[in-house]
Order: structure tokens, then C-alpha cells, then sequence
């Protein structure tokens, strides 16, 4: 009987060892997890405070009477000042908005997506889009 207790003894560590090996593996992939999605947050974030900020601009716009009579140029020239104002510098406004004139006034569309690169070959996408109406 000596040896069936020693035998058991011996069986037991090796259990508690593979089990804490195994914990350490979970760690790992928890950790690697973790750090992926704080990367992904961390590029993502500063997009969509962007958009807001640009959006917050775009609304402000459409609450101001008279900007419906404008001409295109006078509108870009005035959303660049604005973007420049809250630090938005890089962005081509020419490229991403659009006006439209009807008899209801002046639709103003950005409509616009951003590529970052996350790894290799791997690319996070955000598309963006916003309307709004101007007054004349």
C-alpha cells in the first residue's frame, strides 16, 4: 500500500502542474485579447470624436438662417475655418462633401470613410455619413 500512496502523491502534482501551465496559456490569451481590442480602441476613437465634432459643426450650420443662399465656395471656405477652429486640419472637404440645391434650400452631404491599418494586411473601416438641410 506504500507505493499506491506515493503513486497518487506523484500523479497529483503532475495534475496541479499541467493545471497551472494551462492557467498561464489562458492568460496569455486573455492578455493578447485585451491588448487587441485596446489597439482597435484606441485608433478608433479619435475617428468618431472627429466625426462628431464635424457633425456638431454641420448642425450649427443648418440652425443659422441665410447660409442656404451661399454659394459653394462661400460654404466650403466656411466649414474649413470652422474644422481648422476645433483642429481638424486634414480634411479635404472638397473630396467628402456634397451640395445640393432644391426649393427647399441647400442639402449639405459629407459622406466619407477612413482606412487604418491595424496589422499586416489586416485594415479597420469606418464610414461616415451626414446630411443636412440650410435655410435661406
Amino acid at each position: 500500500m506504500v507505493g499506491y500512496s506515493e503513486d497518487m502523491t506523484v500523479n497529483t502534482e503532475k495534475l496541479k502542474k499541467n493545471r497551472q501551465q494551462g492557467a498561464a496559456g489562458g492568460y496569455i490569451i486573455a492578455i493578447l485579447l485585451f491588448g487587441g481590442l485596446m489597439t482597435m480602441g484606441s485608433k478608433l476613437a479619435p475617428l468618431y470624436m472627429d466625426h462628431n465634432t464635424m457633425s456638431t459643426i454641420m448642425d450649427k450650420m443648418a440652425e443659422e438662417t441665410g447660409l442656404g443662399a451661399k454659394t459653394d465656395s462661400q460654404l466650403i471656405e466656411m466649414m474649413k475655418k470652422r474644422l481648422k477652429l476645433n483642429n481638424i486640419r486634414d480634411f479635404p472637404i472638397q473630396d467628402h462633401v456634397e451640395f445640393k440645391r432644391s426649393g427647399r434650400g441647400t442639402d449639405v452631404i459629407m459622406d466619407y470613410e477612413v482606412r487604418l491599418p491595424m496589422v499586416h494586411n489586416l485594415d479597420l473601416i469606418a464610414s461616415f455619413n451626414k446630411e443636412i438641410e440650410l435655410r435661406d
